[in-house]
């Protein structure tokens, strides 16, 4: 004997019913990513500029920029979204972009000039960290095998 609710409908019929309308919206795709425009040849979308403000585009983070001091940016203070650029040579980012990852830690997205690239960069985020609170202390592990 099937349970039945007050519609005549039984368990069975509402879980199978509700399983096929649940795959069909998760099967939608999303194809709305700046990579999908790129691909495409089309220009990007308003939602995907970052405003800021300072001069230009983006300040000293645009390739339209030259210093020939190459001077320090405050990316925080000037509220400007850090992206690989330096006096002129750089490329765009076309994968995922946290805005405020980047903004805490700009010389990881565009390197200082004194490097020329001979220096590995050996900070570590504790965002990318794993944290347990002991009594009295803390335990980090700092590793990929984490």
């Amino acid at each position: 004997m099937q349970l039945r609710n007050s519609r005549g409908f039984s368990a069975t019929q509402l879980l199978v019913s509700g399983l096929a309308l649940s795959r069909t919206a998760l099967a939608v795709p999303i194809e709305d990513s700046p990579r999908q425009y790129l691909l495409a040849g089309k220009a990007l979308p308003e939602k995907y500029s970052s405003k800021s403000k300072a001069p230009g585009p983006n300040g000293p983070y645009s390739p339209d920029y030259k210093d020939p001091l190459d001077k320090a940016i405050d990316a925080v203070g000037k509220d400007l979204d850090p992206l690989p650029y330096r006096n002129g040579l750089g490329t765009s980012v076309l994968g995922p972009w946290n805005r405020d990852r980047s903004r805490q830690s700009p010389d990881l997205v565009r390197p200082p000039s004194t490097d020329h690239g001979s220096l590995p960069n050996l900070r570590w985020s504790f965002a990318d960290s794993h944290i347990r609170i002991e009594v009295r202390s803390f335990a980090a592990c700092l590793g990929p095998n984490c």
